[in-house]
Parts: C-alpha cells; structure tokens; sequence
C-alpha cells in the first residue's frame, strides 16, 4: 500500500546526509524565462531531466514565486542553460526584481522563434516549452515543458556541484 509521506523521521545526522549527498550531483545552470504582461521574466534554475520521445524536460520552480505564477498563467517558458561565461547571470536572475523585466537590463537576448519567450544569447542550449504539466514537490513545483523549439549553442557549460558553480574544463575540448 502506497505511503503518503515518509514512514519514520529522518534524524539531524541523516538530514544533513541527504543534503552532501544532494551537492554531490553535479547539475547544469540555467535561466528560466518567461512574460509578465509581455516583458521579459526570468529566474536562476538547476533542476533538470529530460525526455527525447516525445521531446519533454522537467526544471522546478519556487511554488509561490512569481515565475511560477507567471508560468502557469502563460503557459510557456524558455530554458537557457549557461555557459561558463555567463557566471554573473546567476546572481542577477536568483536576486529580487526592482521591477517588471528589470533583471534583463543589459543582457542580449531575444524573442524565442516558437513561442516568443526570451532566449538569452551565448548560451550552450536554449529551449521553448509549452507547459505540460506542473506537481506539487515540496516547496517547489515540477514544471514539465513539452519541447517546441531547441538550439545547441557553442561553449561549455556552467554547472553548480559541492555548493560552488564550476566550468567544466574537458567539456567540448
């Protein structure tokens, strides 16, 4: 019979496990980007799985955040996922907004060519998604996007692991 949360507490010790154990996985960075009453938004992302056939990826959002609320009303939204390079997105994208597409201001990007969500430039690949499903997880959501449009870009990834972001040196050499 199925359980509908965890059968016994997990202990201090046990917690603080899960959690090295978590920054030993080894995760690209991305942008998710979406529209606020057509203008750029867009938020610092790392969780990611993906799906060829039919073409799906999943990245998960703060449940109660504003790029969740925006992507569940619009019902579209772009990956960007960074190179090396684009380190300093990081914190501009995870830090609080001063306003509507304020987070965007000098960074080039452009309107997706499917669906018209903001895809920045200089990334190793970009995606466009139409929302297929989003589930409660925790504190966040699941946000699964049904492909609509990709780019490989050139470069290497950014990846986050052990708590630090890293560029990967052997990548693409």
């Amino acid at each position: 019979m199925p359980s509908d949360g965890p059968t016994r507490p997990i202990t201090d010790d046990q917690a603080r496990a899960v959690r090295a154990g978590f920054g030993k996985v080894a995760t690209g960075v991305a942008v998710i980007t979406t529209l606020d009453d057509g203008r750029p938004h867009g938020c610092t992302g790392m969780a990611w799985a993906e799906h060829a056939a039919p073409p799906l990826l999943l990245t998960t959002l703060r449940a109660g955040g504003r790029t969740r609320e925006l992507v569940g009303a619009v019902r579209r939204f772009g990956v960007n996922v960074l190179s090396d390079e684009q380190r300093a997105y990081v914190a501009r994208f995870a830090a609080r907004s001063a306003g509507p597409g304020a987070r965007f201001a000098g960074v080039p990007y452009s309107p997706g060519p499917a669906l018209g969500v903001p895809l920045l430039d200089g990334c190793v690949a970009s995606f466009e998604c139409e929302v297929a499903g989003i589930h409660p997880f925790g504190g966040h959501d699941i946000v699964v996007g049904q492909v609509t449009w990709a780019a490989a870009g050139e470069g290497r990834p950014l990846v986050h692991y052990d708590g630090h972001l890293w560029g990967l040196r052997e990548a693409g050499a």
